[in-house]
């Protein structure tokens, strides 16, 4: 599936571009939202933590600020941090990113570092995996799912997708929590966000952008504190959602919450 950025116009409406404004685009992916803030005559420096997206930079949004100054990109008027994970990264098998596709069990935005989701599968306490899947997926039976997993881990290792499938079952939200709380984990996604955020505030101009897609509660609480903060002047009370023609036309829209604020 082609992937269609979520919330274009509204996103880059909120950054206010002007004609030869510095932008970052913290989270580049297919660069539909960098396309369209060069099209209003902006310059934009695109990060990626996925080395096999051609991104200018290839990182951690954790470290942008140190990116940036590397870059030239000190001062800037507007930064875009779209949290979501891309179709491309979805839709191939041997990342690992989808239930719905057998591959490695992975789930690694860059796939040279850190811990896989199938080395914690397989090794995490059934403690620890009742604390990631009911905090970080929000799993109503997040006990009764660690304990499956150990028990069957004892028998073979989990080192797929569709063996953890079938381990779990077949219910696709209780997957997608899943899926969402290993992916989390493996790439500490809630951690270089608040150290992200935080850098970013560093970056900006008096009356700089930040603008802000999360896809699920956990980010979007992150983000909505984050903007709570004095540095702050928040321009979205309630987060803008996709309209129902773009949900219509990209399902993958309909979780998605935008917020922008304004650096005082």
């Amino acid at each position: 599936m082609k992937h269609i950025p979520v919330l274009l116009k509204e996103a880059v409406d909120g950054l206010n571009v002007r004609q030869g404004g510095k932008y970052i685009d913290a989270t580049f992916g297919t660069g539909g939202h960098s396309a369209e803030i060069k099209r209003r005559g902006g310059k934009v420096l695109t990060i990626d933590a996925d080395p096999e997206v051609h991104a200018a930079v290839t990182g951690n949004f954790r470290d942008i600020e140190r990116i940036a100054k590397e870059h030239g990109f000190e001062r800037v008027d507007g930064i875009l941090f779209d949290l979501g994970v891309s179709s491309m990264q979805l839709d191939t098998p041997e990342r690992g990113f989808s239930y719905r596709f057998a591959g490695p069990l992975d789930l690694r935005y860059d796939p040279t570092l850190g811990t896989t989701a199938s080395d914690i599968v397989n090794t995490y306490s059934e403690g620890e995996l009742y604390e990631i899947f009911s905090r970080l997926g929000e799993e109503n039976n997040a006990r009764a799912i660690a304990r499956a997993i150990v028990r069957a881990r004892g028998v073979e290792k989990i080192t797929t997708t569709e063996k953890l499938v079938k381990v779990i079952g077949k219910s696709q939200p209780v997957l997608s929590r899943i899926f969402q709380a290993l992916r989390i984990t493996v790439n500490d996604e809630l951690g270089a966000l608040r150290e992200g955020l935080s850098s970013a505030g560093k970056l900006l101009i008096n009356g700089g952008r930040l603008v802000v897609i999360s896809f699920h509660s956990l980010e979007d609480r992150i983000v909505k504190q984050y903007m709570r903060n004095s540095d702050w002047r928040v321009l979205t009370k309630k987060p803008i959602t996709a309209s129902y023609n773009e949900v219509k036309a990209n399902p993958r829209s309909r979780s998605a919450k935008l917020r922008i604020a304004e650096r005082l």
